[in-house]
């Protein structure tokens, strides 16, 4: 089954790491691959120590995408397709397939929706989490679930920057 967590809204992330501890809970296999993301959030730390999760995130520069330089931008655009080809290589060991921020990596451009959705339709016998903003009509239509997390109100709309813990 698919599952999409979209929306400008705080939680996509954690919903889909809250399945991930769930699946684990029961002994599944699930490998998590956070695209534009590198690495560091506080939850890959604890998922680092259970059994059966694999993870991975992209080996990206630091900083948004959209404040990068060219060079930079391309790094990033490899770094994506390179972790992609890992979720593909692995996928049939997997109970479950976590892809987060996949839907902004598709945006941005960095990965063909055909290839995610061609993805998508050979494993329909896994949970797979796809997070991210602007999910296309055509995923949409394709996921079994989809719940859009929408902001109302944030502390960074006072100016209080992210805080270790709580946003990552």
């Amino acid at each position: 089954m698919i599952h999409i967590y979209s929306g400008n809204g705080k939680g996509k992330t954690t919903a889909g790491f809250g399945l991930v501890l769930r699946m684990a809970g029961y002994g599944k296999q699930i490998g998590v691959a956070q695209f534009l993301k590198d690495g560091t959030s506080g939850e890959l730390r604890a998922l680092r120590a259970l059994h059966g999760v694999s993870l991975h995130a992209t080996d990206m520069p630091k900083g948004f995408y959209f404040q990068m330089d060219e060079a930079d931008r391309k790094k990033t655009g490899q770094a994506v397709l390179e972790l992609f080809a890992w979720v593909q290589k692995h996928a049939s060991a997997w109970d479950c397939i976590f892809l987060d921020e996949i839907l902004d990596a598709l945006h941005l451009g960095l990965l063909k929706e055909d290839t995610l959705i061609s993805f998508l339709q050979e494993n329909l016998e896994r949970e797979i989490i796809l997070t991210g903003r602007n999910p296309s009509q055509k995923l949409m239509e394709l996921c079994d679930y989809h719940t859009e997390m929408q902001e109302r109100r944030h502390p960074y709309q006072k100016g209080i920057p992210a805080r270790k813990g709580v946003e990552y």
